[in-house]
Parts: structure tokens; sequence; C-alpha cells
């Protein structure tokens, strides 16, 4: 049996337990108007972005800043899971981001048969000597094939080079997202200590030189290393209706006639803050199967990234690629869409010349160069 209390006791007693259901209550209320108040505000952001889009594009779309802590240090509820990234690795080189002084990452969209192409890469602009140059490395990212003499080649390369990511979706054209956020996935989780984030694709021939000037004389200058993405920008982009292109996107799929501006998947280069939130929200952001506008549209739209313009640094027209270089007397091309091999490698070649530099990134003695006939005049 508890013991007797006396008057004073009991009223104590009671006092301190009315205050403590009072706060209680006060706490209940509160917590609940704050729900209130965010689910409110979802159905807000929810109705905004369905407004002229499909809503099964965006009806589960929210700003990914909804998911960040209350200033009690609780989480708010998040919204259900639309897009899960829940494919597991094939290969999986943990070790290329294991330097910690790396500043810089690039990773190259590739299909399993490109062999030839990864080979380019890495025997140019992308070469293990020229990006160390720079604090950086190198990564392709793939998914897979039914035919196993290719996925056993690519096991082959993997061992020999140790530079490729790859998943188990099914690498398609259509599967190009999957594929982006594969890279999102391994460098927010292997490269956190990296600033830059340097994407292209498996065609495309990149004045490394150039980029990096650039980058640390102007963009890092004046923007820092926090929520940026340099491309080619698209701002009034027509929707393909025509059924007979593969770039086909039906009514269903995206109702208005124009998307809202993104970036050329060709190459682009982002902060690595932007990568990291993006493979967050990309959980909260429903597929869409073109890659270039969901990735650099979509989920860098909604994290108030700052787009920087470099289109005059771009050919993407693979016929002209080569002349165009020819006429570049201001050196201001960095990416060049090109379809031939044998000209990639002649384009790098010259690249290299007007730099001074070898194709390894050693820099040559221009006496020598215009003693061997190397040297064209300007």
């Amino acid at each position: 049996m508890f013991p007797r209390l006396s008057h004073m006791h009991r009223f104590v007693a009671v006092f301190c337990a009315i205050v403590v259901a009072t706060l209680m209550i006060f706490n209940a209320q509160t917590t609940f108007g704050k729900n209130r108040r965010f689910l409110r505000l979802n159905s807000i952001m929810v109705e905004k972005l369905q407004d002229g889009y499909s809503s099964n594009l965006f009806q589960s779309v929210l700003p990914f800043r909804m998911l960040e802590s209350t200033t009690e240090g609780q989480m708010t509820t998040a919204p259900p899971i639309v897009n899960p990234h829940n494919f597991s690795y094939i290969i999986n080189p943990k070790h290329i981001c294991s330097d910690r002084s790396l500043k810089l990452i690039t990773y190259v969209h590739t299909a399993p048969v490109n062999y030839k192409k990864r080979q380019m890469v890495r025997q140019t602009w992308g070469a293990r000597e020229i990006l160390t140059k720079y604090k950086g490395t190198l990564v392709f990212v793939m998914g897979q094939v039914e035919d196993k003499k290719v996925m056993d080649a690519v096991k082959l390369e993997s061992n020999r080079y140790g530079d490729i990511v790859q998943e188990d979706f099914n690498d398609s054209y259509k599967n190009l997202t999957y594929k982006a956020i594969a890279a999102l996935r391994w460098i927010s989780t292997n490269c956190k200590q990296v600033s830059l984030v340097l994407k292209t694709d498996d065609d495309i021939l990149v004045d490394i030189h150039s980029l990096m000037d650039y980058m640390n004389s102007t963009v890092l200058m004046k923007q820092g290393m926090k929520k940026f993405i340099v491309c080619n920008q698209w701002l009034s982009m027509k929707v393909i209706r025509d059924k007979k292109s593969k770039w086909y996107v039906q009514k269903s799929e995206f109702e208005n006639e124009f998307f809202p501006p993104y970036c050329s998947g060709s190459a682009f280069v982002m902060s690595f803050d932007v990568v990291k939130d993006m493979y967050q929200v990309s959980f909260y952001t429903p597929f869409f199967w073109v890659d270039d506008f969901y990735i650099t549209g979509l989920l860098a739209g909604k994290l108030n990234t700052t787009y920087i313009r470099l289109n005059d640094g771009y050919i993407l027209n693979a016929q002209a690629a080569m002349e165009k270089l020819q006429q570049d007397n201001k050196q201001e091309l960095k990416f060049f869409h090109v379809h031939k091999l044998t000209h990639i490698y002649k384009m790098w070649t010259n690249l290299n010349r007007r730099r001074n530099v070898s194709s390894n990134g050693v820099m040559l003695n221009p006496t020598t160069l215009a003693g061997n006939g190397s040297m064209k005049k300007r």
C-alpha cells in the first residue's frame, strides 16, 4: 500500500497532474496543426505541379525541401516512394573513389556492346594520367543485356580496367533514366569527397583542359561549389508527337507541347550537392523515360539549381564537328558530338596540339613541334 499523503501533498500532486495533462493536450494540438499545414502545403504544391502537365507524371511529385526536418528536429512525414530504384549491382567498383583527395568524378553513359567507344574515352580525354592532373577519375555506367557473350566480355573488361558500374536493369533506350539514377546513386554513395561531377555520353569528345580552365576561372570563382549545373540548356524544346520517331512522347505521358527548360544530356557538369539531392528526390518523382529532361529538368529544377548556360561551348551536329573545331580560333568549344571514332582521335590530336600538349597531357616543346611539321600556322 502507498503511504497516506497530507492534504498539502495531495493538492500539489493534483496540481502537477493538471499541468502535465494541459501541456500534453497543447503539444498534441500544435503537432496536429503543423501536420495539417504540412499536408495542406503538399496539396497546394501538387496542384501547381499538375497544372498543365500529365497527372500520371506529376501526381506524386513533392518539393525536396518538404522532406527536411522541422525546427524541432523531427522529420516530417515523407510522401510515398513512387520511383524505387530497387536494382542490384552486377559490378560495383567501390575503390574508384577511394582517394580522399579526389575533386572530380566523371561518369559516362554507355551500353554493354560499346567497348570501342569506351576505349576511345580511356585513350583520349578520359585517360587516367590526364584526369589525375585535375584530381579526377572516371567510371562507365551501364545496365545488363541478355547476350551472355556481351555480359562475359564486360566482366573481363571490368577485371582489366576496374572502371565499370553495372546494375541489373535492362539496358535499353527507354531505360536511360534508370541508368542516370544508377549514376546518381553510385556517386552519392561512394564519392562524397568530390566537388564536381561531369556527365557525358560515350560518343562525346571533351576538351577536358579547356573545360577545367573554364570551371576554375569562371564558374567556381563566381558560383562557388554549390547548387549549379553547367550545360547546353534547351529553353523551348518541342515535344515529339511523331509515332515513327524514337523520341515520340504520348499525350498521356506529357500533355504540354513544349518541355520546361532542361539540359542536353550529351554532357553537363554539376556540383556534388546537386547529384546527392537529385538522387534523394528521384524516389518521389515518378519515372519518365526522357532521361535528360527527367534529370536536369524535373529533378534539378525542384532543387533551386542555378543553370549556367554554356551553349556556345557545344557542337552537337556530328557532321560538322571536325570543321567547327578547325574554326574555333578562340578555343571556346568544349564538347563535341562525333559519330566516327577515327574523327574523335584526329580531333583529340588537334585539341592537344593547339595547347602544346601531348595526348597524355604532357607539355611539348613548340620548337620541336614546328621542326617535325606537326604544328600548323593559325
